[in-house]
């Protein structure tokens, strides 16, 4: 690995659209941003869709100015959110913009599937949670509103490999991405009981591929617009989770990993999807390089964000450094606030410092007094539910995994990752707060060649990376916390 490689790792997010340059070099990985986008999704007569066009126009400008920067691309490859998708007609024409997730259409769309199969049943067939907002039901929904453009289709791609077929001519679903449609099966191959169950036209459904693919070249019409020539377009992991999973830092066998920003999730590698008691347990299975993890969306920092945009004034400032600080100051104790943090109350409250007080009342203990309390119950509970979720993941896989591994915004919160380590009783490295594009570069260089296995990815990025290492103390008040947690109202 002594030579220099670039590789551009387009990331799109619901929100914002980067393009990343990532350079390999001497077993190290860097980064830097080159172009930043929004990405504004569109409500036309009472749907939302997102604007298609323009998230292409945006990947072609990143890649210009690849070219206008003289860079000299290995690779290139996308990732995007889960679940959303676009229709191919028989020319190849997009037949319509993609409709996103948030849209209502899938409302009570369990009503309308349960009829024809489960969600037990599409769980046990797909390994895969059985989400409203998953492709299989916003297919559903087209097809009991007789959706003109269902009839018409003739292809179904994911939002990421919709934007590859763009730039190459060539479609293929890549099975980290496919596998968010609950239309992949546990053995990664289209489902095929589900699509017969529910009557969906086997041919919108092909080639399925691994991800860290190469796909082909950009075609000549791609090529000449932006200006970079012959550059291998690939699938790497299409789906934005499964890119930073690929990429965290761990070592050894026993551990989990947990990326922390927003929101949370909480997983570890396993070597078969996990299909008895995963669902009712509040965990899913998804894949990514080098095979399947089991996973756990969590609350995260959201909580605090939230906290933060209600008190932070021009007069009075309460950014994070403060919130940190003032928990900080608050200490703790055997008996001081928490809350459920899973609660449903803390999804989208008017005032969400009214909603966690209501919360750590409800729970019989003591009110935080201060907002500095107010924030050290929050992580403190983050932390909490951590470990619960940790106890019930190696419930799940038969064994506790005995390190944690933590990437994402969240690792700037020292706070939290020591409470996270208190709370677990485990070792918490973090470090990493961009796995996902650094994730979609390294399996570009996999998919070349470059690197040569799942392993050396990781390796890659240890040996980038400065970890911070965090080892559980106060070991007996935690076990006090964790019983006064799980006995919280849920």
């Amino acid at each position: 690995m002594s030579d220099m490689h670039h590789f551009l790792a387009l990331d799109l997010g619901a929100e914002s659209g980067r393009g990343i340059v990532a350079t390999l070099a001497g077993g190290k990985v860097s980064m830097k941003e080159i172009h930043r986008f929004p990405n504004r999704p569109v409500r036309l007569a009472g749907t939302l869709y997102w604007d298609f066009p323009l998230l292409l126009a945006e990947c072609l400008a990143a890649m210009r100015k690849c070219a206008e920067s003289g860079l000299r691309l290995a690779g290139i490859s996308v990732d995007t959110w889960g679940v959303d998708f676009g229709l191919l007609g028989s020319d190849g024409q997009l037949l319509g913009n993609p409709v996103g997730y948030r849209d209502g259409r899938t409302e009570r769309i369990h009503e309308y599937s349960n009829r024809f199969m489960t969600t037990d049943e599409v769980f046990a067939a797909t390994a895969y949670e059985p989400w409203a907002i998953s492709s299989l039901f916003q297919l559903l929904a087209m097809q009991r509103d007789k959706s003109p453009l269902l009839e018409a289709a003739e292809t179904f791609l994911n939002m990421p490999d919709l934007l590859l077929y763009f730039l190459t001519g060539r479609k293929s679903s890549e099975l980290s991405i496919a596998n968010t449609s609950n239309l992949l099966g546990a053995d990664c191959r289209w489902a095929g009981e589900v699509i017969r169950r529910f009557n969906l036209p086997r041919k919108l459904f092909g080639k399925l591929i691994e991800p860290a693919t190469v796909i082909g070249p950009m075609t000549g019409g791609v090529a000449d617009e932006t200006g970079l020539g012959d550059v291998p377009v690939i699938a790497t992991c299409g789906h934005d989770t499964s890119a930073a999973v690929a990429a965290v830092p761990a070592e050894g066998e026993n551990w989990a990993f947990l990326s922390c920003g927003t929101w949370s999730i909480l997983g570890t590698m396993v070597e078969a999807p996990v299909i008895r008691g995963c669902l009712q347990r509040g965990f899913t299975n998804e894949y990514t390089i080098g095979g399947w993890y089991l996973a756990r969306n969590i609350s995260g920092l959201w909580l605090v964000q939230q906290l933060r945009k209600k008190w932070d004034r021009p007069n009075d400032a309460w950014d994070y450094a403060r919130m940190t600080d003032e928990a900080e100051k608050a200490g703790q104790s055997e008996k001081s606030a928490l809350v459920n943090v899973a609660d449903g109350s803390l999804l989208a409250p008017p005032d969400m410092e009214s909603a966690l007080v209501a919360l750590a009342r409800k729970a019989g203990g003591p009110a935080p007094q201060t907002r500095g309390a107010l924030v050290r119950a929050v992580l403190e509970s983050l932390a909490l539910e951590y470990d619960h979720r940790l106890t019930v993941l190696g419930e799940l896989v038969g064994r506790r995994p005995q390190a944690l591994y933590m990437v994402g915004g969240g690792v700037h919160n020292k706070l939290l990752c020591q409470l996270t380590a208190d709370a677990c009783g485990v070792p918490v490295y973090a470090g990493a707060d961009q796995c996902t594009a650094l994730g979609n570069a390294l399996g570009q260089a996999l998919a070349l060649d470059i690197l040569k296995s799942p392993g050396q990815i990781r390796q890659v990025m240890r040996e980038s990376l400065r970890l911070a290492t965090y080892e559980p103390k106060a070991s007996s008040m935690w076990v006090q916390k964790r019983k006064r947690y799980q006995s919280l109202p849920r």
